[in-house]
């Protein structure tokens, strides 16, 4: 009566990963320039390079991880 549907093919499927990729850059974009731009003020703050990095480090670390859990 149903039928399963057919698999995808291997180009459906690289069409896919690739379209995700794709849309999984476009989502991260602006917290990568954001974590740019916190650095930059940072520094030109008068915080050490080494340190400016660290703390941005942990919040894109933080960031990444609220993004990867759904913000959970």
């Amino acid at each position: 009566m149903f039928r399963a549907p057919e698999p995808p093919t291997p180009e459906q499927m690289a069409e896919a990963i690739g379209l995700g990729m794709m849309t999984m850059v476009g989502a991260l974009q602006p917290v990568f320039d954001t974590a740019d731009g916190m650095k930059r003020d940072l520094e030109t703050r008068g915080w050490s390079p080494a340190m400016a990095e660290h703390v941005v480090a942990v919040w894109l670390t933080t960031m990444m991880q609220q993004i990867a859990g759904g913000g959970a």
